[in-house]
């Protein structure tokens, strides 16, 4: 990788000295333009073999949309994004699982760090552009005439079936001008009065999957769990918890479909994740299952599922179990504000909006690192859910401060630290 590190530099040193003598300011990182071309849909309850995508031709501006469909129109539809070189882990699995392509029942036997060119994640103008990208992901149609879907070969026939764009997992692709490099940005959660029931129902199933100690069952959430691993009063099976990360109703099984596909439609780019909220975690999970750099929004804790999936955690990590060794994620990054009580993990509990709204959040760490904007101490604003919406955080965060954050990693988190863990087949 030395070579590469080197050729890279000197050609950026090469494009600065001719910058300089033309008499401007030199760039160290020049951008690159990224524009949306397609759309992706991967089902997963009716319809998990599904997986259809559209060509898109944007000639207009483009809409960035919140999960509440706050929309903010991007008069340009272009997205400049600066490089920089980062590290990444990803995991090995053994032989015998590496011609599964999917790995649904392997754990990792090792990993492996890479030097890989990625996003500059200090820079503003970068940081900026992901998070658009990451809202777009939510608007249905972008300045352009119905969209023409493209079946991937499955080998089922869903040509007559209805309802099929409300059930699944849905992923906007972006590329710069020569293809090098593409951006797949997730979806995030739909809100009940604007999506239909199937598409919410399904969201809120995945973050309570992600995000619950166990399924979302007993107090208090009541009326809630998307899976049957307790065992007892504060006890849960992990084996069957992992079980239902990996079913085909998982938006993370949908994902590596969805990321498998797309790299055989670019076979030769770079691939980088992003999303927002229920978005960001899917993003972080893939981006950490296949050593994929990550900028996710908002993103609620993820480490508690990436556990349970054998991926990456902070140090010193573990549900239920403070103290054991983890391994640091270098290529992923949250970036969050202080008011925002879903990306904090705190709106949790018997009373917090989250809980009334069906959501059983309970974790509370996130792998790789965090670049947090301390709005409440900055900007004096309290934690409010509708501080969560990826418009608002375009608008009054990214756009506001100067800088990025300084980021930084976490260690010594506990999640579920009242719980007992059990592993072994499970009813």
């Amino acid at each position: 990788m030395a070579w590469q590190r080197f050729g890279v530099l000197l050609a950026c040193a090469l494009r600065c000295v001719a910058v300089y003598e033309a008499g401007q300011v030199p760039l160290i990182t020049p951008s690159r333009v990224f524009t949306l071309r397609q759309v992706h849909h991967h089902g997963v309850h009716k319809y998990p073999y599904l997986h259809r995508y559209a060509d898109v031709q944007v000639s207009g501006p483009l809409h960035i949309t919140d999960e509440y469909g706050e929309t903010l129109i991007n008069h340009d539809p272009r997205y400049f994004i600066r490089d920089d070189f980062m590290t990444t882990l990803r995991p090995v699995y053994s032989s015998h699982d590496h011609g599964h392509r999917s790995q649904d029942d392997a754990m990792p036997i090792s990993w492996l760090q890479d030097e890989r060119r990625g996003p500059a994640v200090t820079d503003k103008q970068t940081v900026l552009s992901f998070a658009k990208m990451a809202a777009n992901a939510y608007a249905r149609k972008d300045n352009s005439s119905e969209w023409k879907w493209i079946d991937v070969g499955s080998g089922f026939n869903y040509t007559d079936d209805f309802g099929w764009e409300n059930d699944g997992l849905r992923g906007h692709v972006f590329a710069d001008e020569q293809n090098q490099t593409v951006v797949i940005s997730i979806k995030g959660t739909s809100v009940s009065w604007l999506d239909p029931p199937d598409t919410v129902h399904r969201d809120v199933l995945n973050d309570n999957l992600f995000a619950s100690c166990c399924c979302a069952q007993g107090w208090p959430w009541l009326g809630k769990a998307v899976c049957n691993c307790r065992t007892g009063w504060n006890t849960c099976n992990s084996t069957c918890l992992t079980a239902a990360l990996r079913t085909r109703t998982s938006y993370y099984w949908a994902a590596k479909e969805l990321y498998h596909n797309i790299t055989m439609l670019y076979p030769d780019a770079d691939i980088w994740m992003t999303g927002h909220s229920l978005g960001g975690v899917v993003s972080s999970l893939l981006g950490l299952t296949f050593g994929l750099p990550t900028l996710t929004f908002e993103a609620y804790p993820d480490a508690l599922a990436a556990s349970r999936l054998g991926l990456a955690t902070p140090p010193d990590y573990s549900p239920g179990r403070p103290g054991e060794r983890g391994l640091h994620a270098p290529h992923v990054y949250h970036y969050g504000h202080t008011a925002d009580p879903i990306f904090m993990g705190t709106c949790n509990g018997l009373f917090s909006t989250c809980n009334s709204w069906g959501y059983a959040l309970e974790s509370k760490c996130h792998t790789g690192v965090q670049c947090i904007y301390d709005t409440a101490k900055d900007l004096g604003w309290r934690q409010d859910v509708r501080a969560h919406s990826i418009v608002k955080v375009i608008e009054d965060v990214l756009d506001v401060y100067d800088d990025v954050p300084e980021c930084t990693r976490e260690t010594q988190c506990t999640d579920c630290g009242k719980w007992k863990f059990e592993t072994g087949h499970h009813g």
